[in-house]
C-alpha cells in the first residue's frame, strides 16, 4: 500500500472519530461509518447489520461515491462475519461465488466483511462490495479494523443515550404513586381484619389466645414461662435473622410494665408461610397497682409488609438505575470530551497529556500516569500535576515489569482494579497514601505496549462509575494510541532508512576521500564521527589490547566526566571488562538498552551513561580492537540501529584491510627498491670486489708455478700463501653475501620484544669475539619494541661488535647504548669512542662491500652494515651513522611503535 493511502487513511479515521463523537443515534453512526469506508476504499456500496436479541435487528445500506449500486446482497457475508466474530475477505468473484453459490447472479467481484466488536461482544458487522477484483493490503485491513472499532464504541454510546434520564424519572414517579395507592388500600383493608389477642398472668404464663391467635401461632395457648415464649410460639425477628430475644418480645415488654406501640414481629411456624404482625401491648395492673399480667393485640400485616418490602426493593433498584444512568452520562460526556481533544493529538506525549487532563477532570483527586516500556522497566511519559516529587523521581527511574499489579495485568491482558493497595507488597516506594489503584493495559497486536495507572487516596473501593469511566477512556485511548503508533512507526522507518542511507553515503564518501590513507587511527576516528552523528548525544571510544589491559587509541565526543576521562587515559580498562570482553571473544555486538553502570568503571563516574554498545573490529578476520559507544539518553536499540551500526563497522573493517594492503604494497615496493639497489651493488661487487681476489689467485698461482719450474721453492711458497689468503678472502665475501641474502628472505615474526636482554647478549658476543679489548659499557633504560627478536639480535650484535672492533689504540673504549621515544617510533643509538670515520663518506657505509678502512687496519667484508640496513628496512625503520676521524662514531636506527 502506498504512503499516500496510509496518510489519507489516517486522516479519514481522524475525521470519522470526530464525526462519531457528535453522533447521537445508531443510524447516524452507521451512515457516517459506511460513508467513510466507501470514500476511503472507493467501494461501490456498503451494508451494515446490527444484532438484536433474536437475530439481525436492522440492515443499513449506502451506495459508494464512485459507482452505482452493484446489486450484491452483502447482508449474507456481513451476518457470517458477525456470527464468527472475524473479518472475511473475498478478493475475486470466484472466491465470493464459491462461498455463496446462491448469490451467483450478483455483480460482486470483491468483498470485505468486518465484525463490530466491543469488549468481545459482537454488535453487528459492516460489508463493502466492489465491482472489480482487488487485493486487500495489510494497511487496508488495519484501516477496516480501526474504523469498525470506532463504530462499535459510537453504537454503544448511542444505545446509552436512547433512554433519556427524564423518562426514568417519570417511570419512578408513576410507580411510586401506584405503590402509594396500594399502601392506602392495604391500610383500609387491614383495618377490617381481625386481630390476635394474647394474655399472660402475673407469673408470665400464657392464659388466653383470642381472635386469630391460634391460627397465627398454629396452636392453642400453652402455659409456658416467658423464657420459652419465643421457642414455643415460633417468634422471630422480622428480617428472619433468628429467634426473637426475650427482651424484644412485645408481650414480655408489656409484662415488664411497658406500653408497646406497633412493634414488628414475625411468626415462623414450621411448614407454614411466615406471618408478619404489628403488636400493641399494655401491662395489666390491679387496683392497688400490683402487676397482674399483660395483654397484647397482634394485627397481621404480612401482605402489607411484603408489598412495602417489594416497594423498597423496587425503589432501590430504580435509584440504582438512575445512578447508573447518571454514571453513563458522565462517562459519555468524558468520552466525548476526550475523543474531541485527543483526535487532534499528533504525538504519544500529547495524547498522554490529554488523557491525564480528562481523567483529572472526570475523577477529582485522581493521580494518573501514562507509561511506555524501556527494556524491562516502564517509564512515565505523562502524569497529572499532583504526583508527589519523591514518587515521580522513583517512577522515572523505571517501574519494574515484575511489580505484582503489572504482572497480574500482563497475565490477564486486561485492566486490574485493586482495593487496599499495599506499598510493601507491591514494592513501589512513596505510595503508602494510596488505597485504590488501577492499571489499564494498552494492547497492540496482542502485546501490552503502554499502560495507564491510576490511584486514589480515599479509603472507598472503586465505584462502578469510576470503573466504567476508566474502561471507556482506556478503549478510546487505545484506538487513538494505535493510530499515533502506526504513524510514528511509519515515520521511524523513514528516519531509520534515511539514517542508514546517510551512513552508507558517508562511508562511501569516506572511502573516496581516504583512498590512499594507511593510518589506522585516522580511518577509525572518521568512522567514529559518522556513527556518533546518527545517534543521540554520547561518545565513541576505540580500544586496542595491550599485554595487561585495554588501551584507549581514539576518542570522539566528550566522555562526560573528567575523573572518568583521566581513568581511561591513564589506566585504560582491564582485559576482562564486561563491556568489551565477551564481544572480543565472540565477535557478537553487545547492545545494552540499560547500561550496566559500575561493571567496567566505578559506578559514581558513569551515572550519566544510560545506553551502550560495543563492536569488535577485525582486519582480514583477525581482531585488532574494540569500538564502544556510550549514550547519555535512554535508548532502545532498534533492528535498524543495529543494521546501520554493524554495516558501519563492516565498512570500517574493509577500509582497514584496504589500508593495510596499501601499506603492505608500499612496504613491498620499498623492499623491492632496496633489493634492486642491493642487486646492483651485488652485481658491481661481483664484477669488481670479487674480481680482485680472483686476480690475486690467478696472478700469484702463475708466479708460484714459475718459481717451481725454476726451483725457487721459497718464492713459490710465498706466492701460494698469497693465493691461499685470497681464497680465504673470497670465501668470507661469499659467506657475507649469503648472510645478506638470507636477511632479505627470512620470514619475520613481530611481537613485543624487550631490548635490554638483546643488548646484553650482543655484549657477550662482542667480548667473545674480541676478548682482549677492554670496554666501558653504558647501557641506559631501554623500552619494549615491536620487532622480530632473532633479526633484531643480529642488528645489535653487529653494531656492538663493530664498536669494539673499531677501537682506537690511543684511548680507552667507551660504548654507550640508549633509546629515545618519538611520537610514532623509537630511536635506538650505539655510540663508541673508537677510530671513527670521515662524515663525507657516511653514505657508503651501508652499501655492500663498502669500507672506509683498509683490511690491514680493520679486517672485515663490508657486508655487516648492509645486512643491518636490510633488516631495519624490513621492520619499517631507518638507519644512519655519524662520525669523525679518531673521535668515534654513532650508529642509530628506528623502529615504528605498535599501531
Amino acid at each position: 500500500m502506498s504512503e499516500a493511502f496510509a496518510d489519507s487513511a489516517l486522516r479519514a479515521a481522524q475525521r470519522l472519530s470526530v464525526t462519531l463523537a457528535a453522533a447521537r443515534t445508531r443510524a447516524a453512526t452507521l451512515d457516517a461509518t459506511l460513508s467513510a469506508l466507501t470514500a476511503a476504499l472507493h467501494a461501490d456500496a456498503a451494508t451494515a447489520i446490527l444484532n438484536g436479541p433474536s437475530g439481525v435487528s436492522a440492515v443499513h445500506r449506502v451506495p459508494g461515491p464512485c459507482a452505482g449500486d452493484a446489486g450484491g446482497d452483502l447482508a449474507v457475508p456481513a451476518r457470517d462475519a458477525a456470527g464468527c466474530g472475524q473479518a472475511l475477505y473475498f478478493e475475486s468473484a470466484r472466491e465470493f461465488t464459491a462461498t455463496y453459490p446462491s448469490l451467483t447472479g450478483s455483480a460482486v467481484a470483491a468483498c470485505a466483511a468486518v465484525p463490530l466488536l466491543l469488549d468481545g461482544q459482537v454488535l453487528g458487522a459492516v460489508a463493502l462490495e466492489f465491482s472489480e477484483a482487488r487485493h486487500f493490503s495489510a494497511a487496508e485491513r488495519d484501516f477496516l479494523t480501526t474504523v469498525a472499532a470506532l463504530a462499535a464504541l459510537s453504537l454503544d454510546r448511542a444505545a446509552l443515550l436512547d433512554t433519556p434520564a427524564d423518562g426514568v424519572h417519570r417511570e419512578l414517579q408513576a410507580r411510586t404513586a401506584e405503590l402509594e395507592a396500594e399502601r392506602a388500600f392495604l391500610a383500609s383493608t387491614l383495618d377490617s381484619l381481625g386481630e390476635a389477642i394474647i394474655v399472660c398472668d402475673a407469673q408470665g404464663q400464657i392464659v388466653r389466645f383470642a381472635g386469630q391467635a391460634a391460627q397465627m401461632h398454629g396452636q392453642a395457648a400453652q402455659p409456658v414461662t416467658p423464657d420459652a415464649w419465643a421457642r414455643q410460639y415460633h417468634l422471630c425477628r422480622p428480617d428472619g435473622s433468628g429467634p426473637l430475644p426475650l427482651a424484644e418480645i412485645p408481650l414480655y415488654r408489656a409484662w415488664q410494665g411497658e406500653t408497646v406501640r406497633d412493634a414488628p414481629m414475625a411468626i415462623c411456624v414450621p411448614g407454614q408461610p411466615r406471618r408478619y404482625v404489628l403488636v400493641n401491648g399494655q401491662p395489666l395492673r390491679g387496683a392497688d397497682g400490683t402487676r397482674r399480667g399483660a395483654v397484647v393485640a397482634q394485627r397481621e400485616v404480612t401482605a402489607a409488609y411484603l408489598q412495602a418490602q417489594a416497594l423498597a426493593e423496587r425503589t432501590a433498584e430504580l435509584e440504582r438505575e438512575r445512578a447508573a444512568l447518571r454514571d453513563e452520562q458522565v462517562v459519555s460526556r468524558a468520552f466525548e470530551t476526550f475523543s474531541e481533544a485527543a483526535s487532534r493529538a499528533q504525538t504519544i506525549e500529547e495524547l498522554g497529556q490529554v488523557a491525564m487532563t480528562t481523567l483529572r477532570g472526570a475523577l477529582p483527586g485522581i493521580t494518573a500516569l501514562f507509561y511506555e516500556p524501556a527494556g524491562s522497566n516502564w517509564i512515565p511519559v505523562a502524569w497529572t500535576p499532583n504526583v508527589a516529587p519523591d514518587l515521580l523521581a522513583t517512577l522515572r527511574r523505571g517501574l519494574p515489569a515484575d511489580t505484582p499489579i503489572l504482572q497480574q495485568m500482563t497475565a490477564t491482558g486486561g485492566p486490574v482494579f485493586t482495593d487496599g493497595w499495599q506499598q510493601e507488597e507491591q514494592g513501589v516506594a512513596h505510595t503508602a497514601e494510596y488505597h485504590t489503584v488501577a492499571a489499564y493495559p494498552v494492547m497492540l497486536d496482542g502485546q501490552v505496549t503502554a499502560l495507564l495507572s491510576l490511584g486514589l487516596t480515599t479509603r472507598a473501593p472503586w465505584t462502578d462509575l469510576q470503573r466504567n469511566l476508566v474502561l471507556a477512556l482506556g478503549r478510546s485511548f487505545t484506538l487513538l494510541y494505535s493510530r499515533i503508533v502506526v504513524t510514528r512507526h511509519i515515520q521511524a522507518q523513514r528516519d531509520e532508512a534515511e539514517k542508514r542511507t546517510l551512513a552508507l553515503e558517508a562511508f562511501a564518501e569516506l572511502s573516496r576521500d581516504l583512498v590512499g590513507e594507511t593510518n589506522r587511527f585516522v580511518l577509525v576516528r572518521r568512522a567514529q564521527e559518522i556513527m556518533l552523528s546518527l545517534l543521540t548525544p554520547g561518545y565513541a571510544l576505540y580500544w586496542e589490547p595491550a599485554p595487561d589491559r585495554w588501551v584507549l587509541k581514539s576518542q570522539v565526543g566528550d566522555i562526560g566526566n573528567p575523573e572518568l576521562q583521566r581513568l581511561v587515559d591513564e589506566h585504560g580498562l582491564p582485559l576482562d571488562a564486561p563491556a568489551l570482553h565477551s564481544t572480543w571473544l565472540t565477535g557478537k555486538p553487545n547492545y545494552q538498552d540499560n547500561y550496566a553502570q559500575g561493571a567496567d568503571t566505578p559506578a559514581e563516574m558513569i551515572r550519566h551513561v544510560n545506553a551502550a554498545t560495543a563492536f569488535r573490529v577485525s582486519v582480514r578476520g583477525q581482531p585488532v580492537g574494540m569500538l564502544a559507544i556510550g549514550l547519555f539518553d535512554q535508548r532502545y536499540w532498534t533492528p535498524m540501529d543495529r543494521a546501520v551500526l554493524e554495516t558501519a563497522v563492516y565498512n570500517l573493517s574493509l577500509m582497514l584491510e584496504r589500508a593495510q594492503s596499501v601499506e603492505e604494497l608500499e612496504q613491498t615496493n620499498t623492499e623491492l627498491q632496496i633489493a634492486n639497489s642491493e642487486l646492483q651493488a651485488f652485481t658491481y661487487s661481483v664484477s669488481h670486489d670479487l674480481r680482485t681476489p680472483v686476480r690475486h689467485v690467478k696472478g700469484f698461482a702463475e708466479l708460484a708455478m714459475n718459481g717451481l719450474r725454476r726451483g725457487q721453492l721459497d718464492k713459490a711458497q710465498r706466492h701460494l700463501q698469497i693465493v691461499s689468503q685470497a681464497a680465504d678472502r673470497m670465501t668470507e665475501m661469499i659467506d657475507a653475501m649469503l648472510a645478506l641474502s638470507r636477511a632479505g628472505r627470512v620470514e619475520l615474526h613481530f611481537r613485543p620484544v624487550q631490548l635490554r636482554p638483546l643488548v646484553q647478549q650482543a655484549q657477550q658476543d662482542a667480548l667473545l669475539e674480541f676478548p682482549d679489548q677492554a670496554v666501558q659499557w653504558v647501557i641506559e633504560p631501554l623500552p619494549v619494541v615491536r620487532a622480530d627478536a632473532s633479526s633484531l639480535q643480529q642488528v645489535l650484535t653487529n653494531l656492538l661488535s663493530n664498536a669494539v672492533k673499531f677501537a682506537s689504540p690511543d684511548r680507552p673504549l667507551r660504548v654507550r647504548v640508549w633509546a629515545e621515544e618519538r611520537p610514532q617510533e623509537w630511536a635506538v643509538f650505539v655510540q663508541d669512542t673508537g677510530a671513527g670515520f670521515d662524515q663525507q663518506y657516511a653514505g657508503k657505509l651501508f652499501g655492500v662491500f663498502q669500507r672506509l678502512h683498509t683490511q690491514d687496519q680493520f679486517a672485515g667484508t663490508g657486508v655487516g652494515l648492509a645486512t643491518i640496513k636490510r633488516i631495519i628496512t624490513r621492520h619499517g625503520g631507518q638507519v644512519w651513522a655519524e662520525g669523525r676521524v679518531n673521535e668515534g662514531a654513532t650508529f642509530g636506527f628506528t623502529l615504528p611503535k605498535a599501531p
